[in-house]
């Protein structure tokens, strides 16, 4: 929505919270008026850009499996194998949670990479704010 914001030229806040009275800029638009652009001009797929080409820093490969890639790269092959191709059909993951439960929060899947490597006790996670992207709204 801040991509949106920022192409159409509102103020952020007025687009994220829908609300067109919101027309004029306040600091927490500009605030996120330049995060937006620090994170697109600034970083590249997630590391500060300062770090990707700094002759003193490398960067060691490591395998990660991502099960979403996988059940896409499955279903693309399985396509490909077809005799009629369908053209422009692509797709796209859905997460579904395997127990029938909620969708882990980000605390929750913190604590249990903390209990794979054992540090369970080391650390506790504190659950500050409920947050958005944390997959359930807990308070």
């Amino acid at each position: 929505m801040l991509k949106a914001a920022v192409k159409s030229g509102q103020p952020p806040l007025a687009v994220i919270f829908n609300d067109p009275g919101h027309d004029k800029w306040n600091s927490w638009d500009f605030k996120l008026f330049k995060a937006h652009y620090i994170l697109k001009d600034w970083y590249r797929d997630g590391i500060p850009i300062w770090w990707d080409e700094s002759d003193r820093v490398t960067f060691d490969a490591k395998a990660r499996v991502s099960k979403s890639r996988a059940a896409v790269e499955r279903a693309q092959e399985a396509d490909g194998k077809k005799k009629s191709k369908s053209h422009g059909r692509y797709f796209v993951t859905e997460p579904r949670v395997m127990d029938d439960g909620d969708m882990p929060t980000r605390d929750e899947w913190l604590q249990e990479q903390q209990d794979k490597k054992g540090l369970s006790n080391q650390r506790p996670i504190h659950n500050r704010e409920a947050h958005i992207l944390q997959g359930k709204n807990k308070q």
